[in-house]
């Protein structure tokens, strides 16, 4: 990703926007356009995790973790 476009990814370690045209460290989510797309990223990941949660194709995953350790992912 070189060029003269600059690229956002949210640190979440530190829970901040950095601004880099390389990838800056292994505890980043990106790369994004803007600064707003990056701060915004961790509920957007919040949401899609729960969409999949909430679906059918997590349903041997949910039945995996519950015979691991008897929680009820229901």
């Amino acid at each position: 990703m070189s060029g003269t476009q600059s690229y956002y990814w949210y640190n979440l370690t530190s829970q901040s926007v950095v601004r880099a045209d390389e990838r800056p460290s292994e505890d980043v989510i990106g790369p994004f356009g803007s600064p707003e797309e990056a701060e915004e990223s961790p509920a957007m990941l919040l949401e899609h995790a729960r969409a999949w949660l909430e679906s059918e194709e997590s349903e041997p995953f949910r039945a995996l973790v519950e015979e691991e350790d008897g929680t009820d992912l229901t």
